[in-house]
């Protein structure tokens, strides 16, 4: 089966998962109190889904510029048939994968988060990497809005 059929799989499949924990949470219902407020009985389910959905594009990123550079090795000075320098790209896209993650856990805030009901959520570790997410994940957009202009504009075009 070619790449681009797997591909096309996958995304099928990841779009019917998001579908359903949305359904999850939004329809099943809100009988989950906490304190006086009421919340969706699904929001763990949503959590835990948006954290398997940040690993899996991490894994992606980082496998496909593994595979893209060691499929370039063996070309002529990195470069493929379309003229886009593979390496290149895959070594931009690692370090600026890389530089992300490690600014936003830099930033992320370890304090004690008060709840609804009064309370405090004190465990670090989460506090961090909820906040290393939440950063990554608004980095890599401005990341993925910037490239789209510079792709739209043909500066790099021949």
């Amino acid at each position: 089966m070619k790449a681009h059929r797997v591909s096309f799989f996958v995304f099928i499949a990841l779009i019917i998962a998001a579908v359903v924990v949305f359904g999850l949470f939004f329809g099943v219902g809100y009988d989950n109190m906490v304190g006086k407020y009421n919340s969706p009985e699904h929001t763990g389910t949503l959590i835990v889904f948006m954290y398997i959905m940040a690993a899996i594009c991490i894994l992606a990123t980082v496998l496909g510029a593994l595979g893209n550079t060691i499929d370039s090795l063996g070309g002529p000075k990195g470069v493929n048939i379309t003229g886009v320098p593979d390496r290149a790209v895959s070594i931009v896209s690692v370090v600026i994968l890389v530089g992300i993650m490690v600014g936003s856990w830099a930033m992320a805030s370890d304090e004690p988060l008060r709840l609804a009901n009064g309370s405090y959520f004190s465990d670090a570790a989460l506090l961090k990497v909820s906040d290393l997410f939440c950063y990554s994940l608004y980095a890599l957009l401005a990341v993925a809005a910037l490239a789209l202009v510079v792709n739209l504009s043909g500066i790099f075009k021949k």
